[in-house]
């Protein structure tokens, strides 16, 4: 007896052989996660301005407030695509993992917005942008672990609701740290106390009849935070959807394993182990 208790200590654990394909699906199905719909996302984004031009340009001698209406379209267009995004994301979640499922929707939406501007803008943008990104992403992923905790309680409706309006305040705090950060003239600054309507401002191109922002301060706001809170409802949507599908999808396991030995599961007895004497 001691002899085999000494082999099994010293013994190499048998590792079963993956087949190639079983990892290149594993593989597939991460990289679609990080780096496939990120793309996805900013491709949809892209698209979204391009429908507003298009439905624009036709209206430039037509209307006399056309461009009053840009903001307004591209923003419905990116919320339809944010619509996609969500359902993308429930399609291509990952379970199993609830940390990196975390990392995997919000770092590659950093990465690929501070990327963007390095590699069309300048690093002066970079670094006004790149503090507001951090941010967004960093109170979003905050706002997935309650969502993470809602969806695995079988709560899909409050976890949806928890996200949406989570991830449209920490929108709002982000948009806020460009516009405070940029060098502005106190004549043409937005007074402070309007700051919780800045994303708002920067979605519509409008004031909402308040004293502060108008005019001027309307399109200095819109020029500073450019196209970030439309960045922000991609990629949140992207996550929200992806958390939310994963951690469903973990709720069967976990019910399966506190379920007490000799209950019956789905109409059949379950199997109780029988542990050695």
């Amino acid at each position: 007896m001691l002899r085999y208790a000494a082999s099994l200590a010293i013994a190499r654990p048998a590792r079963r052989s993956v087949p190639v394909g079983t990892l290149l699906t594993g593989a597939w199905r991460v990289a679609r996660l990080v780096l496939v719909a990120p793309l996805i996302a900013m491709a949809l984004l892209v698209a979204s301005f391009v429908a507003m031009n298009l439905i624009i340009g036709p209206l430039e001698y037509v209307l006399p407030f056309e461009m009053d209406l840009q903001l307004p379209l591209a923003t419905l267009f990116t919320l339809g695509a944010a619509v996609l995004l969500a359902r993308l994301g429930r399609r291509w979640t990952a379970a199993g993992a609830p940390t990196m499922l975390l990392f995997a929707v919000t770092v590659p939406g950093f990465a690929f917005g501070v990327l963007a501007h390095a590699v069309f803008s300048s690093t002066d943008k970079v670094m006004r942008h790149a503090p507001a990104y951090a941010v967004f992403f960093l109170g979003l992923g905050a706002v997935l672990v309650a969502v993470a905790r809602l969806a695995r309680a079988g709560r899909g409706r409050a976890a949806w609701w928890t996200g949406i309006l989570g991830a449209i305040f920490i929108a709002d705090i982000a948009v806020m740290l460009p516009v405070l950060n940029a060098n502005v003239s106190p004549e043409e600054a937005p007074h402070l106390a309007s700051a919780p309507v800045w994303l708002f401002t920067a979605l519509t191109d409008s004031g909402f009849g308040l004293p502060s922002p108008t005019g001027m301060q309307i399109f200095i706001i819109g020029d500073i935070v450019e196209l970030d809170p439309f960045l922000y409802l991609v990629f949140a949507a992207l996550a929200l959807g992806a958390v939310t599908a994963g951690s469903r999808q973990a709720v069967p396991a976990d019910r399966e394993v506190a379920a007490p030995a000799g209950a019956e599961t789905n109409g059949s007895p379950s199997i109780t182990p029988r542990w050695p004497k």
